[in-house]
């Protein structure tokens, strides 16, 4: 299968191009900027250009979406919301109009709106699992919201499977050890993003996953690793930092994490592989 990453410069975009190469994929990235290591077909594009999105796409089966502004913070609201729903039209009108077989859409824990909320707000329930509602307030996790409709709206044009992946906190394994104690510091800093993350390998393998996954219509799925990544308890932690939540749809033990991935477990067969714990286990 030949597959178009876009965003493949990125952070992400590295582990995913290596995740496909190490298993058989014929690769195409692009992106803004060229990457650093160059082992694929590279093309220097502009996602907001659908002339553009075309002529990469040529002679892809599928695509892994992944170009997008990453954060609400270093640029204007409109800037950050259009940029990031063009982009992903434009890869979803592509992929219809040149029939492609699947994309995979790098969505966000975001959707859910906790994150750079202006008014704060609670989880309904926990643990938390897609059918939670999705109420975003700014202008990065609206944009997620917006793409994953129009991922939707493209399936029921087209038939074509459409798979958004809601990704934590993505983090890499040289980053532990200077990211965590930060976290760890100040319990409070994590609430809005409820303490989760995933390790950019078991972020990247979910993507290929969604490629070989059998899934019909458009489906969404929370990706997390299996715990959080504090020490403390996380029920201690809800405790602490949300008292207000009552509603608990099942036991969370231990310091597990407050999202139930179960789904993409049973539709992806995706198991999270990568601990905070293999890479930096302070005494």
């Amino acid at each position: 299968m030949k597959v178009l990453v876009t965003g493949s410069a990125g952070e992400l975009g590295k582990y995913v191009t290596k995740e496909l190469i190490e298993n058989g994929y014929e690769v195409v990235g692009t992106d803004l900027r060229l990457p650093g290591k160059l082992d694929y077909k590279f093309i220097l594009s502009d996602l907001t250009d659908l002339g553009q999105v075309h002529g990469c796409m040529v002679g892809a089966d599928a695509v892994i979406h992944l170009g997008a502004i990453r954060s609400p913070g270093g640029q204007p609201n409109e800037i950050v919301f259009g940029n990031n729903v063009l982009s992903t039209f434009n890869v979803l009108e592509a992929a219809a109009n040149l029939g492609l077989k699947k994309v995979v859409f790098a969505s966000s824990i975001n959707v859910l709106g906790f994150g750079f909320a202006t008014k704060y707000f609670l989880p309904k329930y926990m643990p938390i699992e897609e059918y939670h509602p999705l109420l975003p307030q700014d202008c990065y996790g609206l944009s997620k919201v917006v793409g994953e409709e129009i991922c939707a709206a493209c399936t029921r044009r087209t038939g074509m499977p459409t798979i958004s992946l809601r990704f934590m906190w993505i983090t890499y394994s040289e980053l532990y050890s200077k990211n965590l104690p930060v976290m760890w510091k100040d319990p409070a800093n994590g609430r809005s993003s409820l303490w989760s993350y995933i390790d950019g390998r078991d972020a990247a393998n979910s993507c290929r996953l969604s490629l070989e996954a059998e899934v019909d219509g458009h489906e969404a799925f929370f990706i997390a690793a299996e715990d959080t990544y504090m020490k403390i308890p996380t029920m201690d932690l809800i405790r602490d930092f949300l008292p207000e939540i009552s509603d608990f749809r099942r036991d969370i033990p231990g310091t597990s994490s407050i999202f139930d991935c179960s789904k993409a477990k049973r539709l992806l067969s995706f198991h999270p592989a990568y601990h905070w714990k293999d890479h930096f286990n302070p005494s």
